[in-house]
């Protein structure tokens, strides 16, 4: 996966076969299939780059409809349902040998002046420098696994969950956990980048939120993942090379799928909000 923050924007920079047709590379990885977050982020570059760059996404809706093999570039055929006086939407496919293996709805929003109003940052959140990294957590519970790989070029650390660590009380929400994240180094000064490396890294640790009042380790020999859809909401323009809280948490899991939220914090403000419904099937 992509070692450092200048990998991962050489990433999501997709090649123009044609009109409206675009190719996304693969990094190198031992996963087995690709990861998620990456089709999602190469996704919306391809339906942002068939749209006025004074219109930027606000909201997105996918579907994960089969495991990406790692080792194949994805073919992204962008359609281009709707150009009105403020809004614009596009429909995205991603296929791999003539395959579907997601889909994708975006739609995009001029720059207007509205009503504003923003949820605050949650009190009581220790800084980023005061937080383990997430890799240091994830090695303690399960080891050395791939998927710590993914964060390579993403500055993770882990700020409290409602389960094993106690650092948040269960009293509203039984699954709760926050992270702090930005990328290892700077990114150039494109929103639409932006958008993506946030739609990127918004499908890392979303899904895990859903098994953290169980007694399963997420990601472990007896656990079989997979995202199944994934919405977010942009709301407010983002720097993903600086700190951002991702507060998560499950309001239900059942008939072995998890059910996520998350709200994405920046300068005191939500910026961006996701849900996501994923497979979590306990096996032996």
């Amino acid at each position: 996966m992509p070692q450092n923050t200048e990998e991962l924007v050489q990433l999501l920079q997709l090649e123009e076969i044609e009109h409206d047709l675009y190719r996304g590379q693969q990094p190198v990885t031992d996963w087995q299939r690709t990861f998620g977050g990456q089709v999602l982020a190469q996704a919306l570059v391809a339906a942002g780059r068939t749209v006025d760059p004074s219109r930027m996404c606000h909201s997105l809706h996918a579907y994960f409809l089969k495991g990406g093999r790692p080792d194949k570039p994805i073919i992204y055929d962008v359609e281009k349902i709707r150009d009105g006086g403020s809004l614009s939407v596009r429909r995205v496919v991603a296929r791999q040998h003539g395959e579907n293996i997601f889909a994708l709805n975006a739609s995009f929003h001029i720059d207007e002046p509205g009503l504003d109003h923003s949820d605050p940052m949650p009190a009581n959140v220790p800084a980023p420098e005061d937080c383990p990294t997430m890799r240091d957590v994830m090695s303690r519970t399960v080891g050395d696994v791939p998927m710590l790989n993914e964060w390579e070029a993403l500055e993770v650390r882990f700020a409290g969950d409602s389960g094993m660590s106690n650092a948040i009380e269960a009293k509203s929400h039984s699954a709760h956990m926050r992270v702090w994240v930005r990328t290892t180094s700077a990114l150039p000064d494109d929103p639409l980048l932006h958008q993506a490396v946030l739609a990127y890294l918004s499908d890392m640790t979303l899904l895990s939120v859903s098994v953290v009042p169980h007694k399963v380790v997420f990601a472990g020999p007896n656990m079989q993942i997979a995202s199944i859809d994934h919405s977010m909401w942009f709301h407010r323009p983002v720097r993903a090379d600086e700190w951002m809280l991702y507060d998560q948490v499950s309001p239900s899991a059942s008939k072995a799928l998890g059910f996520s939220t998350g709200r994405i914090l920046q300068g005191g403000k939500l910026v961006a909000t996701c849900s996501q419904e994923g497979l979590i099937r306990v096996v032996e």
